[in-house]
């Protein structure tokens, strides 16, 4: 009991202070500027839940060019609320939304959805979703590793990669909330195929399955991961074909707000928002770029990655299957990440696509972390090595502005931007 105290007072402090160091972090910048909570693709994400909780989908009725103050992240064209982004980082937002909704009407701020506490809701909201997705991949972590090798390895996963960035600096990106629901998929995963598999876990399985696609479509390519650690067997679908029929059933019912939008704003239920931007590079994928490249290359910014993937060689002698499957599945998203018509992804921090699927790769940077408990030189080394890398991370997170203003090699300015002074 007096543990479980412990751990719990341990992870609201933690809470507490992710929270102040992103308020504090947002304090310096204010509001309707590039550095804001809703601003370009995080107004666009976000711009669902002013429509529906307070302008009723009327453009007309949002405040005077509130589109162009927040970036351009959607329009407002025809009296309607056109964005190219999908609904499920607003849903996953609406209670932390609504609460500061609440809280302007009493304290006097602006309740027209875009004031000061709407913008900080999100930097809560982004903290508590991180630290949650944390705990989830504990719980899918200790499977397969020992207790504290798992909490060692998400906290040196949150310190050394992206995901510290995003969960404090850009808050309002998807990503986050996308790494929330790969862990919530991965911890429940086990649920649907162990025996007493349970109605209430293929429900929630299926609305986490709706939610990843809702939050962002490419989401997609992680629903089969499943397989990769699970079988399922033909008998199973016949003993369990009801609860398999709620499962889809509850990920339609997610999807179905989105469809419905698409007919409001484009007039067709099935609709690719993306206008004319799309995988244009299939036949010359820049894949070095995508992991090198002093513009958001993955390893470049996230040098920990290396580490991670060194884990598949211990993973290997554990699970030969598993691990090759991992690694390919790796090549693969990156490969389609690379097709992107712009793979650095605009103004990102490391490749920010990857954030998410971190998820999967944290299994064998787990079995790096099991190797730390050896003593002697093998040991310290490696926590020596994880210690350098996080400090890395955090360095380069704190002095990075936001975008990268330099070339696409320019290691001479990338040095003078790790090395220079916290923005």
């Amino acid at each position: 009991m007096r543990k479980r105290i412990i751990k719990n007072t341990l992870f609201f402090l933690s809470i507490c202070f992710l929270v102040f160091l992103s308020l504090n972090r947002h304090s310096k910048s204010g509001i309707q500027n590039y550095h804001s909570e809703i601003w370009a693709d995080k107004a666009g994400y976000y711009v669902y839940l002013p429509s529906v909780f307070i302008y009723n989908f009327q453009g007309e009725s949002f405040p005077d060019k509130i589109d162009q103050k927040t970036g351009q992240g959607f329009a407002i064209e025809d009296n309607k609320i056109k964005t190219k982004y999908t609904y499920g980082v607003a849903l996953m937002q609406s209670p932390f939304f609504l609460s500061a909704h609440i809280l302007s009407k009493f304290t006097g701020y602006p309740s027209d959805g875009f004031s000061f506490l709407y913008h900080k809701a999100i930097n809560i909201s982004a903290v508590i979703y991180s630290l949650f997705s944390l705990l989830f991949l504990y719980f899918f972590l200790v499977r397969y590793i020992s207790k504290k090798a798992a909490v060692f390895t998400v906290v040196c996963l949150y310190l050394g990669t992206n995901i510290f960035y995003y969960s404090i600096f850009e808050t309002g990106m998807s990503h986050i909330y996308s790494f929330f629901l790969f862990s919530c998929y991965l911890y429940l995963a086990p649920f649907i195929v162990e025996k007493e598999n349970k109605l209430k876990y293929f429900i929630l399985f299926g609305l986490v399955a709706g939610l990843i696609i809702a939050v962002r479509p490419l989401n997609i390519l992680f629903l089969p991961v499943f397989f990769i650690f699970h079988k399922v067997k033909i008998s199973d679908l016949r003993t369990n074909s009801g609860k398999y029929v709620l499962l889809v059933l509850s990920v339609i019912i997610v999807i179905i707000p989105q469809l419905l939008y698409w007919k409001y704003s484009s007039g067709d239920y099935f609709h690719y928002s993306y206008g004319d931007e799309g995988f244009t590079n299939i036949l010359s994928p820049k894949l070095i770029q995508l992991w090198f490249s002093t513009n958001n290359g993955l390893i470049t910014y996230n040098p920990l990655i290396i580490l991670i993937l060194a884990g598949l060689i211990y993973y290997y002698k554990k699970s030969p299957g598993k691990s090759i499957l991992i690694g390919v599945y790796f090549l693969v998203i990156s490969l389609i990440f690379s097709f992107w018509h712009d793979w650095t992804y605009g103004c990102s921090f490391g490749s920010r696509p990857f954030v998410e699927y971190y998820s999967i790769l944290v299994l064998p940077f787990g079995f790096i972390i099991e190797k730390t408990k050896s003593k002697g030189i093998s040991g310290i080394f490696n926590i020596s090595l994880i210690a350098l890398l996080i400090i890395y991370n955090l360095k380069l997170s704190f002095t990075y502005d936001g975008c990268w203003y330099g070339g696409m090699w320019d290691f001479s300015a990338f040095f003078e931007l790790l090395f220079g002074q916290p923005k």
